[in-house]
């Protein structure tokens, strides 16, 4: 094995593009030297460099596959009905996203809005993973609102002042969204009655469900299945953020099998405002 990487050895390392690692060489930001007109790079020292910043530092650059993002309850129950082997590290879609470009996972679950438009998810990997070899694979379609108790009359974000309200963690894909429509709204998180903060869409229903409080923003199937009223709000776009080599390994595979089967099916129709029919539907193949 050579002491030195060449130019492509180190995109491949990386996941970025050859044009990207010349960039960063200019810049004197990636340690590398000049020999009969063309760059190299010390094996060692770009080692050393990786595991500064965070970076894989094996000689194959695989990511841990671990499943990084926001709570979806469908996923989390088919990673183990299927047996895949994926371990799990649920913190929100911006705390998964961040940790996905810390390189501390492979798969990523994100429901993002667009700024510019009314899709999802397509602007926050396109700005920050423009250069990494990604692919962007679509989940679900999920309804998400007001999630009521059902001895509260509530219509709308306004009315909100008056009860006791489940909140989500900062970097929640959900709490993103809340704190959007609180705005148009003309409200911020200050000025609603937050009793508790649930850090998955479960524990934020079943704080309802147990009297602790009387609304959250939540998944539609929550509300049908603890017998809770429900404000329709928005139908969001949940899909998997996936390093390439991730989606082409055996666990990530095995999971996207068992989607195929009856078994699958049958449990996803017990999820009300779910829609699975375009599961797998590649939204976008980043960078080669």
């Amino acid at each position: 094995m050579s002491d030195y990487l060449t130019t492509k050895e180190v995109a491949d390392l990386l996941r970025l593009r050859e044009r990207k690692i010349y960039d960063l060489a200019a810049r004197g930001e990636i340690p590398c030297m000049k020999a009969t007109g063309k760059l190299l790079f010390p094996r060692d020292e770009l080692t050393r460099w990786m595991s500064a910043r965070g970076g894989s530092s094996s000689s194959t650059g695989h990511l841990p596959e671990v499943v990084l993002g926001s709570h979806d309850p469908v996923l989390e129950w088919a990673i183990g009905a299927s047996q895949c082997g994926l371990p799990v590290l649920l913190g929100g879609s911006l705390d998964g996203l961040a940790r996905f470009e810390r390189n501390e996972g492979a798969i990523c679950g994100v429901h993002i809005p667009n700024q510019l438009n009314e899709d999802w998810n397509l602007e926050v990997v396109t700005d920050r993973f423009a250069d990494r070899r990604v692919v962007l694979m679509h989940w679900s379609r999920r309804e998400r609102g007001l999630i009521v108790r059902p001895t509260v009359e509530l219509a709308h974000f306004s009315q909100l002042m008056q009860t006791r309200f489940v909140k989500r963690q900062a970097d929640s894909g959900a709490q993103h969204i809340l704190e959007k429509q609180l705005a148009t709204a003309g409200l911020t998180m200050d000025s609603v009655n937050c009793v508790r903060e649930a850090r998955t869409e479960t524990e934020a229903a079943l704080a309802l469900v147990e009297g602790q409080a009387d609304v959250t923003f939540g998944l539609r199937c929550f509300a049908d299945r603890y017998g809770l009223k429900f404000v329709p709000v928005c139908t969001e776009s949940f899909d998997l953020l996936i390093d390439r080599h991730a989606y082409c390994e055996p666990a990530f595979q095995t999971l996207l099998a068992f989607t195929r089967t009856e078994i699958f099916a049958a449990e996803v129709a017990r999820y009300e405002g779910y829609d699975v029919s375009a599961l797998g539907v590649i939204r976008l193949n980043g960078s080669v």
